[in-house]
């Protein structure tokens, strides 16, 4: 008789992690509740290579389901440091230097550049010109 000898650790050191994905899963959420379902955030998610990729868009369902992306960031599985890859400003040097420094170092730091780039006069602009099309 064989047995199976569990190698493993008994703890697996298994805690629980804000993950970039669900701090941006739970704007997705909160923008739809903020609009009335007028704009809904999706965050799509892919991995290439080593590298796991976060979108977030605005979906305007009354414009057959227009898709506005809004920010797209990415990290390696290890979650942070987390790096811009587009924001709303389009500010090509001001992310640039972001992510030459060290990129988001955890989720503070995640949660401050996000709460930054949702409270932006663009971001605001962008968002007002998609409600204002969808409840034509």
């Amino acid at each position: 008789m064989t047995t199976t000898e569990d190698l493993w650790p008994s703890d697996l050191g298994l805690e629980t992690i804000v993950t970039p994905v669900s701090i941006l899963r739970t704007q997705a959420s909160l923008l739809g509740e903020r609009t009335r379902g007028m704009l809904v955030g999706e965050v799509k998610t892919w991995a290439t290579g080593d590298t796991i990729h976060h979108a977030l868009d605005v979906v305007v369902p009354a414009l057959d389901n227009y898709k506005y992306r809004l920010l797209k960031v990415h990290h390696s599985m290890m979650l942070y440091p987390v790096f811009v890859d587009e924001e709303p400003a389009r500010l090509k040097g001001l992310i640039e230097s972001l992510n030459k420094a060290v990129g988001l170092t955890d989720e503070d730091a995640l949660r401050k550049w996000l709460r930054e780039t949702l409270a932006r006069q663009e971001t605001k602009q962008i968002l007002a010109n998609l409600y204002a099309q969808a409840t034509q």
